[in-house]
């Protein structure tokens, strides 16, 4: 009914947990400012050989999808791109990850000192190739100490000048604190992925539903402002709460999702972002 009633060939937000609106069947995101911004930076901190750079926003921000754009962005660059996912990893499993990524072919039984050698190796040979490459970790303040100090040693591992090898990590600004100190004192850049502005919003949602087939308007004007008030702009939100509007819009047979629609979705699914009150 959903489908039929708005004529999308698809539900417009079915990846809606990947907050900027990646796609899983590979689709871009949509090219917000923040995610333009990130690309960029990190861009900057490839290019000009820094060591270790963190790229911070909060829940539902669009950090995996950043990270996502990252590494596609630098792959088209021909950097040898490693993305890990650091949730669970102990300190051996990071290493495996590590020499995987790098085509260094661990082998299961391989123990720690081997696994370091296998990825000296294969950042030695990129050096020699004059190939940069460059390591992304995903929720890194998941990391146990041990593998914290095993990040710590493998930012430290390339000082030559001529080495290019980068490392990003991704976290939330309120878990900056877990990271190791010795891996706060390396950061070289630090990013801040920022909220979508009302023009992101807007553009990420009408996007969405061309994509989906549907060329006519389906929100007002005001429908859309008061859904970018009410999620602050929060990427995961915005997604979320034009989904259940739409649903909601069909379920009463609506034309279009005026304010009012918005306004009772919000209030079914009975969250607020970053846990705060309602915007007034």
């Amino acid at each position: 009914m959903y489908l039929q009633h708005w004529g999308f060939d698809r539900s417009p937000f079915a990846t809606v947990a990947f907050g900027h609106g990646v796609s899983a069947d590979g689709r871009e995101p949509y090219p917000t400012r923040p995610l333009a911004e990130a690309t960029a930076r990190a861009d900057y901190l490839v290019s000009q050989r820094r060591r270790l750079g963190v790229l911070l926003g909060g829940r539902g921000w669009g950090k995996t999808t950043a990270l996502a754009a990252i590494v596609a962005e630098q792959r088209r660059a021909a950097v040898q791109t490693v993305l890990l996912d650091a949730v669970g990893l102990t300190a051996r499993e990071l290493l495996f990850r590590v020499a995987e990524g790098l085509d260094a072919a661990p082998d299961s039984a391989d123990c720690q000192m081997k696994l370091w050698r296998r990825i000296e190796d294969a950042l030695a040979e990129n050096r020699w190739q004059r190939i940069a490459t460059l390591l992304v970790v995903d929720d890194a303040d998941e990391l146990g100490p041990d593998s914290q100090q095993q990040l710590v040693r493998l930012a430290r591992l390339e000082a030559d000048p001529a080495a290019q090898w980068t490392i990003l990590l991704a976290a939330s600004p309120d878990s900056l604190e877990r990271l190791n100190s010795a891996l706060l004192h390396l950061i070289d850049l630090r990013i801040d992925l920022a909220r979508w502005t009302a023009d992101d919003t807007v553009g990420y949602i009408q996007n969405a539903l061309v994509e989906a087939g549907r060329y006519e308007p389906v929100f007002t004007d005001r429908a859309l402002d008061l859904l970018h008030d009410l999620t602050r702009g929060v990427p995961r939100h915005v997604a979320r709460l034009a989904d259940f509007s739409l649903l909601a819009g069909a379920g009463q047979q609506a034309d279009s999702i005026d304010a009012a629609t918005v306004e009772q979705a919000f209030a079914e699914t009975k969250w607020t972002p970053d846990g705060m009150a309602a915007a007034g």
